[in-house]
């Protein structure tokens, strides 16, 4: 199969520490209009979206119903918190209700070398599954095409509504 992507649907890559990762805005009830930037680690192993505790406090996602979750990984299970954000701007769309999880804690134990560390913000297939996606490390571009059939990995995790970005939004 061959998917042919557009020149604009990209996002440039920032390399950091050996990961990749990817700016996004989210959308919450006091974001600017464009949203607020914020850089995911882009984590094809992990199914859902993870935003540190810091960030959801400033989106106001901290308020937003909860549920009670965990988050699995190589520092063991630790407690989070399932939420629906209100949404992530992606190239010219708008993902709403994404859901999320929020750890509880700030810092997580690295288990090589017992130190803390903040929370990784993951970026995963939750979001990415709507979408045919291609990183160019070479480039250092994820490129980005919305996928109008996607297949949930987990149909009650799924994110919600898809909306394009009209023109003068």
């Amino acid at each position: 199969m061959q998917i042919n992507f557009h020149p604009d649907h990209f996002y440039d890559i920032i390399r950091k520490e050996g990961h990749l990762y990817v700016r996004l805005q989210a959308i919450h009830e006091n974001s600017p209009i464009e949203g607020t930037d914020m850089p995911l680690l882009i984590d094809t192993g992990a199914y859902i979206t993870v935003l540190n505790r810091g960030t959801a406090r400033t989106c106001g996602f901290d308020k937003l119903p909860k549920k009670p979750a965990y988050i699995r990984g190589f520092s063991g299970k630790e407690p989070a918190d399932l939420v629906y954000i209100q949404g992530l701007r992606i190239l010219d769309k708008i993902m709403t209700n994404v859901s999320v999880l929020i750890p509880h804690a700030m810092n997580s134990i690295d288990p090589d070398t017992k130190t803390k560390r903040p929370f990784q913000e993951v970026l995963g297939l939750n979001v990415l599954e709507y979408f045919d996606y291609f990183i160019s490390s070479s480039k250092d571009k994820l490129y980005m095409k919305w996928n109008p059939k996607p297949r949930p990995y987990n149909k009650a995790l799924a994110c919600g509504e898809i909306y394009t970005i009209k023109p003068g939004f």
